[in-house]
């Protein structure tokens, strides 16, 4: 089954699973279709680690809400589906 990555009227608990936290902060924080993801700054944003962040977008591949490109427009990375290729 895949989630597909929509807006939720509220904010997940920071308990939550870091995959439903970054399914939220994608879908709420102004990301465009094909953008690669940054990592680094959604690390920032739920107060973990990029490698954690890393992880969870790893789990959201599977289930298609975010892809991995080896070689996209903005070298390796998640990337949001859509977009250029």
């Amino acid at each position: 089954m895949s989630l597909s990555v929509r807006p939720s009227p509220n904010r997940p608990s920071p308990d939550a699973p870091l995959p439903v936290q970054i399914r939220h902060r994608l879908a709420t924080g102004g990301y465009r279709p094909g953008q690669a993801l940054p990592t680094g700054l959604i690390a920032h944003y739920l107060r973990t680690t990029p490698a954690a962040v890393k992880a969870a977008l790893a789990e959201l591949a599977e289930r298609g809400d975010v892809e991995y490109r080896g070689a996209g427009e903005h070298g390796p990375a998640y990337y949001l589906p859509g977009g250029r290729r």
